[in-house]
């Protein structure tokens, strides 16, 4: 996996961390959260797959991978300031 993502791709994974739904209409895809919808290239949406932030299901559907899911969380408790090693 390829960890290092651009920006465009941060903000991606951003808006599926905090609740948006990736849908497709037409040959277009949006992120949707209530009202609120935000346009995204396939080609950005292949590249997270390529470097395995996103899996793409059968049903044609993306997700964060697991893989992407632990690597975040294991980067928060690395960066988490309360945390103390001893």
């Amino acid at each position: 996996m390829k960890l290092k993502l651009t920006p465009t791709q941060n903000l991606c994974v951003g808006y599926l961390e905090s609740g948006f739904k990736l849908i497709q209409l037409g040959e277009q895809y949006y992120f949707i959260k209530g009202e609120r919808r935000q346009k995204v290239l396939p080609k950005t949406l292949d590249a997270l797959v390529n470097r395995g932030a996103l899996a793409h299901t059968e049903q044609g559907d993306y997700m964060l991978s697991d893989e992407f899911v632990e690597h975040r969380k294991r980067m928060r408790e690395a960066n988490d300031p309360d945390q103390t090693r001893h």
